[in-house]
């Protein structure tokens, strides 16, 4: 295991792709994490109410019942008010990533 894992690391193929992958240290770069990663927290602790009531009323013009209950239940599931420690914790990761120096 310790063998493929040197021989990935090693790989430059790989080092492109994972250099694909990181942000550009721009404001770009800058925004595109703070947007993905950290807004759609922030606007789940503030919102929550008022998403859940508009999934609400958007439910009731679902083509069926089913529909409309399972929107319903995702919306109830997903803006809850609370913190994705894991979606910070990603945030957080890629910022570091952002700064470090190569």
């Amino acid at each position: 295991m310790k063998d493929k894992l040197n021989r990935i690391r090693n790989n430059p193929k790989f080092k492109q792709e994972i250099d694909k992958l990181k942000p550009k240290r721009n404001i770009w770069g800058l925004l595109g994490v703070i947007l993905f990663f950290f807004l759609p927290e922030l606007l789940n602790i503030l919102y929550y109410k008022e998403i859940n009531i508009w999934i609400y009323n958007y439910a009731l013009n679902a083509p069926n019942q089913q529909m409309a209950d399972l929107l319903i239940w995702l919306g109830k599931k997903s803006f809850d008010g609370e913190l994705s420690y894991i979606n910070i914790a990603l945030g957080v990761i890629f910022l570091i990533w952002l700064f470090k120096k190569d």
